[in-house]
C-alpha cells in the first residue's frame, strides 16, 4: 500500500531487473551489498511506470531480502547508503573523444529512527530503467541474489547483455583481458593475469554456474604468444537451476 509519496519496497525472486545495456556495460565500482540494493530498487520499476518512485521498508525486512543478519544490516545500512549516495556509473567507451556520461545511482536515503529505511534512485538513472523499448537486458533478481561476489553479478550481467545480440549466431562470448579489467574496475588490482583469473574471473564463473540460470562451460583462455589476452565463455542454459524453487546457498 502506498504511504504518502512512498511505496513499499518488496522482494520477489521472480521479479525482473531491467536495465539499459549502456548501464550494464558502464563502469561500476561498489560492494556486494550496494550492488544488491541498487538492483533490488530497479526490480521495483514496472513497465507502466513513467517516473521513478520512492520506496520504504523496514530494515529487518531488507536484511531478509538480501539474506544477511538483521543486526549486520542495522549496523551497516547507514554506511552502505552513504557510499551509494556517492556512487556513480561511467557510461561510454572510455575514449575521451567519444560521448560519455557520469551519473549517480541514488538520490535519497533516509532512516526514520523507528526501523524504516526510505530509498530512491537518482533521476539521472531514469532514462536507463524506465520505459525501455530497445537495447536493454533483463533477468530475474533471484539469479544474482545468492552470489557472494560483486564480480559474479557483473559477469552475469555482461553475459546476459550479450545474449540478445549474438546468442543466436554463436554460443560463446569473448572479451579481452584489458576490457574485463576495466569492466571489473581492476586496473590497479590483481595486476598479474593469474591473480586476476583466480580472484575475479574464476570465482565469478563458479558462482554463475552454481547459482544462476546460465552455465559457462568450457572456458578458453586465448593467448597471444605466451600471454593470455582474452577469455572465451561458452554459454548454456542451466536447466538444473531453473527448476529450483528459491535462492540457493
Amino acid at each position: 500500500m502506498q504511504n504518502g509519496n512512498t511505496y513499499p519496497l518488496v522482494y520477489n525472486k521472480e521479479h525482473y531487473t531491467v536495465m539499459a545495456n549502456d548501464i550494464i556495460k558502464g563502469k561500476q565500482d561498489m560492494t556486494l551489498q550496494e550492488a544488491r540494493i541498487i538492483r533490488l530498487l530497479i526490480t521495483q520499476v514496472v513497465k507502466q511506470d513513467k517516473d521513478l518512485k520512492t520506496y520504504t521498508c523496514r530494515i529487518q525486512d531488507l536484511s531478509k531480502y538480501l539474506g544477511v543478519p538483521s543486526a549486520n544490516m542495522y549496523r551497516d545500512v547507514r554506511n552502505i547508503c552513504d557510499k551509494l549516495m556517492q556512487s556513480v556509473v561511467h557510461i561510454g567507451t572510455g575514449n575521451p573523444k567519444e560521448p560519455w556520461e557520469i551519473i549517480q545511482w541514488m538520490q535519497q536515503a533516509k532512516y526514520d529512527g523507528n526501523g524504516n529505511i526510505t530509498l530512491m534512485l537518482s533521476n539521472q538513472i531514469k532514462p536507463y530503467v524506465v520505459e525501455l523499448d530497445k537495447w536493454f537486458t533483463q533477468y530475474q533478481f533471484g539469479n544474482i541474489l545468492a552470489m557472494q561476489s560483486f564480480y559474479s553479478i557483473r559477469l552475469y550481467e555482461l553475459i546476459k547483455c550479450q545474449e540478445g545480440i549474438t546468442r543466436t549466431e554463436k554460443d560463446f562470448h569473448e572479451f579481452t583481458i584489458e576490457y574485463l579489467r576495466q569492466y571489473f574496475c581492476c586496473e590497479k588490482k590483481y595486476k598479474q593475469t593469474r591473480d586476476f583469473r583466480k580472484n575475479v574471473v574464476e570465482i565469478a564463473i563458479r558462482e554463475i554456474n552454481e547459482k544462476s540460470d546460465i552455465r559457462l562451460s568450457p572456458i578458453e583462455y586465448i593467448k597471444t604468444g605466451r600471454a593470455i589476452t582474452s577469455v572465451r565463455f561458452y554459454v548454456h542454459d542451466n536447466y538444473g537451476q531453473l527448476k529450483l524453487d528459491g535462492v540457493t546457498d
